[in-house]
């Protein structure tokens, strides 16, 4: 009676494993990278004859650095927030981007995820110092996880707890701190900037910084004291001449035409002014200052990330 009732047990656990709601499968990119097409928002990954595309706003993927465990977290609201797809031959981002898809490879299976899931990206930031050239290059990467998602192709349902999309870079940002013929400019008689196109270095000092007497002295960064390197989407310029001094000199800085793409400030470190005399034609009268500024061991700090330029070179600013 026993063997009849278990018999019967499995006949049962079977067919109610096989009513094509829940089947247990994954999706296997391997290590493939995450793309983004050219023309659109969409982020994908292809292996083979595998599809699986991501499309939702670009705002959870800023160049913004996130909190500690707290990552950006979207929850999933249409069947096309993201798309599993198996095609009749091989399948690149470029046959997936294209405006006018072509006809082959087909699809042959599609699986769309159901409402309800999670998205999560944690973004991080990384500056990588050049040692020589002190060129700062500013990467952004995005680690996207769902979470508790489903799948369905109204046929069967794959379901995860947790599934691993990748990692998207969105921005290479390159801070050069080359500002080859420039001439400091001043904001005021203390706040004084470099500018080649859209990348800015302003040196921000107390009263007094810049005296009209010959002579050397240092000044720690710190609260009074500031070096900031801005960086903007494009290079700044315009009809209005002075359109370059609003924008190293705002006290908030503008998001129009121009976007910031970079902004970090250094509260640490010392800067060093040498103050010369300047002599007229005759080298008798005095008719100005030089101020040679150099930087050193200036510790850049945005967010909970930093990096260090053990010297810089500033230039020389030229006061009566």
């Amino acid at each position: 009676m026993k063997k009849v009732f278990s018999a019967f047990v499995c006949l049962f656990l079977l067919n109610s494993c096989d009513d094509g709601d829940i089947v247990v499968e994954t999706f296997d990119f391997g290590s493939v990278a995450v793309q983004k097409c050219s023309n659109n928002d969409i982020l994908l990954k292809t292996s083979g004859n595998q599809l699986m595309l991501l499309n939702i706003s670009p705002t959870f993927f800023k160049n913004e650095e996130t909190p500690l465990n707290t990552p950006r977290a979207y929850t999933l609201l249409y069947p096309t927030d993201i798309i599993y797809r198996s095609y009749s031959g091989s399948v690149t981002s470029s046959s997936i981007c294209a405006t006018i898809p072509p006809s082959s490879p087909s699809v042959v299976d599609e699986y769309n995820v159901r409402p309800g899931g999670t998205v999560e990206v944690t973004t991080s930031m990384i500056p990588t110092v050049d040692a020589t050239s002190l060129s700062t290059r500013i990467s952004y990467s995005h680690l996207i996880k769902f979470k508790n998602v489903q799948f369905t192709n109204n046929t069967s349902t794959i379901s995860f707890p947790e599934y691993l999309f990748g990692t998207y870079t969105s921005a290479n940002n390159t801070l050069s701190f080359s500002f080859p013929g420039a001439v400091p400019q001043n904001c005021s008689d203390n706040k004084i900037y470099l500018k080649n196109g859209g990348e800015f270095l302003l040196v921000d000092l107390p009263a007094g910084s810049y005296p009209s007497v010959a002579g050397t002295q240092t000044i720690s960064l710190g609260d009074t004291a500031k070096v900031i390197s801005r960086m903007y989407s494009t290079s700044v310029a315009g009809s209005n001449p002075d359109y370059s001094a609003v924008v190293a000199c705002a006290g908030s800085t503008p998001t129009a035409p121009v976007v910031l793409s970079e902004e970090w400030i250094a509260t640490q470190g010392t800067v060093t002014i040498v103050t010369t005399e300047i002599f007229d034609a005759s080298n008798t009268t005095v008719i100005g200052y030089k101020h040679n500024l150099t930087f050193q061991n200036i510790v850049y700090q945005k967010g909970t990330q930093s990096f260090t330029h053990p010297q810089y070179t500033f230039g020389d600013y030229t006061t009566n």
